[in-house]
C-alpha cells in the first residue's frame, strides 16, 4: 500500500502539477519528518564509521570525475551532471531508513557531515570548475541547512529525555511521517513537472540526455554506497549516498550556474523516488513473508 501511494503521488506530481505552488512548504514538511526520526536517535562517537568518511569522499571525488569526463563532449552536460551529483545527503534519508528499521543514527552523520561539509566546499568549488564568478557566501548555504537539521534533532532529544510520557506516545506514532513524506513527493514532482513545461527553453535532444545522466548517477550512487557500507550498514550507506538534497542543487543550479542545470537534480527526483517507491515494496514484501 505504502509504494502504491508514493507512486501515485510521482504520478499525480507529473500530471497534475499543482503542488508545484507550495515548494516553500517542502523545507517545514522535512524538518516535521526529522522530528519524528530523530525521537529515538542517539549521537555518540561509537556512530562514528570510516565509510561515512568514504561516502562523503566518493560524492565529492565522483562529481568531479564525471565533469572532466563529460566536459570533453558538451559543457552543459558536464555542469548538469556536476550539480547534480555533488548533492549531499537528502534530509529525507532518515525517514526512509527508519521506514525499513535500518540504523538512522547511522544516516543522520552522514547528513550532517555530508551537508555542511558540501555546504563549505561548493563556494570554492563551483568557481574553479565551472568559472562562475557569482559569489557564493557559505553562510549563504549553511545556514539553512543547519537550521533545518538542529531545530528538529534539538526538539526531538529535549522531548526524550525532559518530557518522556509525551515522548513515548510520539514515538508510537512515528510510521505516520510516511504520509508526510508522500505529500512532499507530490509537491517535488509537481515542481518538477511544472518546470519542464512552462520554462524550459531547450532542444529536446540535450533534456534526453540530461535524463540518462541522471538515471546513471542514481544507480551509481546507491549502488556504490552498497558496496561502501559493507555487510552490516549497506542499506545505510547506499540511502546516504544515493538519495540526494536535490532541492539544495536545483537551488544552486537556479542561482549560480543556469536553469538548464537545474534539470539534472530535477530529473534526479523522479528517478530516486522512483527507486526508493521499490525499495519500500520490496522491504514491505519482505515483512509480510517473516510474518
Amino acid at each position: 500500500m505504502k509504494t502504491i501511494l508514493l507512486l501515485i503521488a510521482i504520478s499525480f506530481g507529473v500530471f497534475f502539477p499543482y503542488g508545484s505552488s507550495y515548494t516553500f512548504l517542502i523545507r517545514y514538511f522535512l524538518m516535521l519528518m526529522l522530528f519524528f526520526s530523530f525521537l529515538d536517535v542517539r549521537l555518540e562517537k561509537e556512530i562514528i564509521r570510516k565509510s561515512h568518511f568514504a561516502i562523503l569522499f566518493a560524492i565529492i571525488s565522483l562529481s568531479i570525475v564525471i565533469f572532466y569526463v563529460l566536459n570533453s563532449f558538451n559543457t552543459e552536460l558536464a555542469q548538469t551532471a556536476f550539480v547534480t551529483a555533488i548533492a549531499p545527503t537528502a534530509i529525507a534519508a532518515p525517514v526512509i531508513i527508519s521506514l525499513k528499521k535500518k540504523n538512522v543514527a547511522y544516516v543522520t552523520f552522514s547528513l550532517l557531515l555530508n551537508n555542511m561539509a558540501i555546504g563549505l566546499l561548493l563556494p570554492f568549488l563551483l568557481p574553479f570548475l565551472l568559472n562562475s564568478r557569482a559569489h557564493i557566501s557559505v553562510g549563504e548555504i549553511l545556514v539553512p541547512v543547519i537550521i533545518t537539521l538542529a531545530a528538529p534533532l534539538a526538539a526531538a532529544q529535549f522531548i526524550k529525555y525532559f518530557l518522556p510520557a509525551i515522548w513515548k506516545k510520539l514515538v508510537g506514532l512515528k510510521d505516520s511521517s510516511f504520509y508526510i513524506l508522500v505529500i512532499n513527493i507530490y509537491i517535488a514532482t509537481s515542481e518538477a513537472s511544472n518546470y519542464i513545461r512552462t520554462e524550459m527553453k531547450s532542444d529536446i535532444e540535450i533534456v534526453l540526455f540530461i535524463a540518462l545522466i541522471s538515471g546513471l548517477l542514481c544507480i551509481i550512487f546507491f549502488l556504490t554506497g552498497w558496496l561502501l557500507g559493507g555487510k552490516e550498514f549497506s542499506a545505510e550507506a547506499s540511502q546516504s549516498l544515493g538519495q540526494k538534497n536535490n532541492a539544495f542543487t536545483i537551488w544552486i543550479a537556479f542561482s549560480f550556474v543556469d536553469s538548464l542545470a537545474a534539470l539534472g537534480p530535477v530529473f534526479y527526483v523522479l528517478f530516486q523516488n522512483i527507486y526508493i517507491s521499490w525499495e519500500l515494496y520490496l522491504h514491505n514484501r519482505s515483512k509480510s513473508n517473516n510474518r
